[in-house]
């Protein structure tokens, strides 16, 4: 890495967010009229809240070189040089580093653009740092689970006391019936979801062990093709995975493990990485994920 590799959001895209904030303000000052200050003050203040948080999450950027990375945004910068790094953290999509005096924390921000290249080139300059013995097993937490049972019997005690209201009545027309079809496929949808999701990842020596709620599949290294950090694309922003690819060309992916998805996907990159080192000539192509520069067909 010679040059600098530069990530931020493009200032059209900041441009835009002003554009917006100020036609919305301006929007609320002409419906309603000045003298609705009452009115008027409390929805640009909270406006201008939102604007805030989003100007500072599109305005960040990230800097790495082959010494350090550097995170800035409107209150600063923080830079730490590779060689300081200790630990990381993280929840969710992020992913924190930490100097070994824990004075410095450098916070790459998940919604720059590229931010799957940032993961990537962390995990190339500290491999280390993401250890398949530190993280032999990450397993999510048992909440979201419950959440959904619960909403799961709250459903179906709602299609019980519809169906009991529907028998008491003797002339109860067929399309009334049609909330007992919404209710069952929403049951079926959450249902399907909690039988899907793994609840948790087990790397054991060759193996990755994927632990369901009422079953258990066993992955080997020579099955997956590659590993990779990718994202979908929604209104909301971006909702990453960790996507393993396998041989077969199937692609299994995998979410909310219990550690940050940065970290995760690090850990089993290297785990399988490691478990291929010695095989086929061949073989140390097909675990480079695609090149990040070429995004045609994705």
């Amino acid at each position: 890495m010679n040059e600098p590799r530069v990530f931020k959001n493009s200032p059209a895209v900041v441009i835009v967010i002003v554009i917006i904030f100020l036609v919305l303000i301006g929007g609320i000052v002409f419906t309603t009229g000045l003298e609705n200050s009452f009115i008027v003050l409390p929805m640009a203040a909270f406006g201008l809240f939102v604007f805030g948080l989003i100007f500072v999450a599109n305005s960040s950027k990230v800097i790495i070189t082959d010494e350090e990375i550097t995170a800035q945004n409107l209150f600063g910068s923080r830079t730490l040089r590779w060689t300081e790094i200790n630990r990381v953290s993280g929840r969710g999509y992020e992913i924190k580093l930490h100097n070994y005096d824990e004075d410095v924390t450098v916070h790459p921000s998940s919604g720059l653009p590229g931010y799957e290249q940032i993961v990537d080139l962390i995990g190339a300059k500290r491999p280390d740092l993401f250890s398949p013995q530190e993280y032999g097993e990450m397993r999510r937490g048992i909440v979201p689970f419950m959440l959904m049972a619960l909403v799961i019997l709250l459903i179906l005690g709602a299609m019980v006391a519809f169906v009991i209201a529907a028998l008491s009545s003797s002339d109860t027309p067929i399309v009334s019936l049609l909330p007992l079809a919404v209710f069952g496929f929403i049951v079926f949808v959450i249902g399907g979801m909690m039988l899907s999701i793994p609840q948790a990842v087990t790397l054991d020596g060759y193996s990755l062990n994927l632990k369901y709620l009422f079953s258990e599949r066993s992955i080997r290294a020579d099955e997956i093709k590659y590993i990779q950090f990718w994202y979908t694309q929604s209104r909301n922003g971006k909702h990453y995975y960790i996507a393993l690819h396998l041989m077969s060309g199937k692609q299994l992916r995998l979410s909310g493990l219990g550690v940050s998805m940065p970290i995760a996907y690090l850990v089993m990159k290297n785990w399988h990485q490691a478990n291929m080192r010695g095989q086929s000539a061949n073989m140390p192509q097909n675990n480079i994920a695609p090149n990040w520069s070429d995004n045609s067909g994705r």
